[in-house]
């Protein structure tokens, strides 16, 4: 920086004490901030590749290259950690749980959903209910696209919107944990008053398109 830039701001060539360097890292930390662009962080737009669907308990899901990786007992697992990564178990994680049979979800639960109050609460009351088929074709909810609506290297707020057999779309609002060097389903706190799924009149023109096959 130049004597007479430094003139200008009221210091002499010279100048000493706190004052002075204060300014001084002021002036460098702008000089710094304002040399080239900051990260612009990870693509939340970006959609999953190579996708491809397969049924699970009557529901279409969908699996591409970000995962899931592994299949065994009713649990999938191995997410890639990245955005589309969030978003495939957010919507995958979220299904399997809701219509896993008696003989899946106790797998499902350990390997998918982050432990927790909130799993406790959930297994209690699924112990009470009994599912041995698939999923009826005319109730089954059809995926339509999803929002990341945050993210960072360890959580993911996943918006997943499906589309019902009456033709009203609802959506849910998921959170997903990178939990165990995987994603998995956080639940939502028992003492929460938010409403985790919500109808939707007209779909949001910025989510990606992720519409199973009819």
């Amino acid at each position: 920086m130049s004597e007479r830039t430094m003139t200008g701001t009221g210091l002499r060539r010279g100048a000493r004490g706190p004052a002075a360097g204060a300014v001084g890292v002021a002036l460098l930390m702008a000089a710094v901030g304002c040399g080239g662009d900051g990260d612009p962080g990870p693509n939340l737009a970006a959609a999953p590749t190579h996708v491809r669907w397969q049924p699970f308990q009557g529901v279409a899901l969908p699996h591409a290259d970000q995962g899931p990786k592994k299949e065994a007992d009713g649990a999938a697992t191995g997410f890639e950690h990245s955005p589309p990564g969030a978003a495939l178990a957010a919507i995958i994680h979220t299904v399997r749980l809701s219509v896993a049979a008696d003989n899946q979800w106790s797998k499902v639960v350990a390997l998918e959903v982050v432990p927790g109050p909130a799993r406790d609460e959930w297994s209690v009351n699924r112990v009470q209910l009994s599912i041995t088929g698939p999923a009826s074709a005319e109730y089954a909810p059809r995926l339509l696209g999803y929002k990341i609506t945050e993210y960072t290297d360890q959580r993911s707020g996943v918006d997943v919107y499906t589309e019902y057999s009456d033709n009203s779309r609802a959506v849910n609002h998921t959170s997903v944990e990178w939990f165990g060097n995987d994603w998995r389903l956080r639940l939502p706190d028992p003492e929460s008053t938010a409403r985790p799924i919500e109808a939707v009149d007209a779909m949001p023109t910025d989510i990606v398109k992720l519409e199973a096959p009819t």
